[in-house]
């Protein structure tokens, strides 16, 4: 890339970042800017701040715990608690590093219990993809988070081998480790277009996040995503996600453009980060 290119390349994204804040800004949401440097006391550590502790850049300096930022919504539920911010809506932009990467990510949270309101930051994440970045969204993928909370044992669902084997379909592993009697081997045996519909007529105890997955994937469908559907098998990307979650993928993209969820701070709320 000559001089120029990397110029250019530089303006634009930089007026991006801007462009999306002032968008944003302009739909009544409040701006957070944090530093990429976090610090953690060792005794108020949360099970989330433990569990995304693997993922960081971390050291010690006279007896405190440093980290670089790798998630944006711990770091802004963290700060909210700290210094009593009441924003209910919020957006950022900044880079979040992990032990391998570094990405660039803009952010809406929502801190509110009310689905309507967090439907809408959805919406409004979506037109921004579509109207503005000029991105078709193909593929939206729905699933909820309490799911395999109440197919699989805390011990199974903390198991590593278990894990690896359910993010890879793999039935007769799963029914090996678990037992041909485990329910979710019954269920991964169904066609994944008829996942749901078995969950709900063979498992009535789940059927009330069954309908609210239909509901989130009316509301893409109604934003014209391309194609949308549940899984039933999802694991939760981040720990913290306690209910619906939704990953977004631009046309002929392996990698979601932006991915989010339900999660308590502790109160409800709900989060989306477009990766840049």
């Amino acid at each position: 890339m000559n001089t120029t290119s990397l110029n250019k390349s530089i303006l634009h994204q930089k007026k991006q970042e801007l462009d999306f804040l002032h968008h944003f800004h302009g739909l009544g949401y409040d701006l957070i800017d944090l530093s990429a440097i976090e610090k953690f006391d060792w005794t108020t550590l949360s099970s989330d701040d433990l569990g995304l502790m693997t993922e960081r850049h971390k050291w010690q300096h006279e007896g405190a715990l440093y980290a670089l930022r790798s998630d944006w919504t711990n770091a802004i539920v963290r700060y909210r608690q700290k210094y009593q911010l009441h924003s209910e809506t919020i957006a950022y932009s900044g880079p979040i590093y992990t032990l391998t990467t570094e990405k660039h990510q803009y952010g809406l949270e929502t801190f509110t219990g009310d689905v309507n309101k967090q439907m809408a930051v959805l919406k409004q994440m979506v037109n921004y993809i579509k109207d503005t970045l000029t991105l078709p969204l193909s593929v939206a993928v729905i699933s909820h988070n309490t799911l395999l909370k109440n197919l699989l044992s805390e011990t199974e669902l903390n198991d590593a081998l278990t894990r690896k084997y359910i993010q890879e379909r793999n039935r007769d592993a799963l029914k090996a480790k678990l037992g041909e009697e485990h329910p979710i081997i019954d269920l991964m045996a169904q066609p994944a277009a008829e996942q749901a519909n078995y969950v709900k007529t063979n498992m009535p105890h789940l059927k009330r996040h069954i309908e609210e997955m239909n509901h989130w994937e009316k509301i893409l469908i109604e934003e014209k995503v391309s194609y949308v559907y549940g899984d039933m098998l999802a694991l939760p990307s981040q720990s913290y996600y306690k209910g619906i979650s939704i990953q977004l993928y631009a046309e002929d993209q392996v990698e979601p453009i932006a991915s989010g969820g339900q999660y308590s701070s502790p109160s409800n709320a709900f989060g989306i980060g477009l990766n840049i």
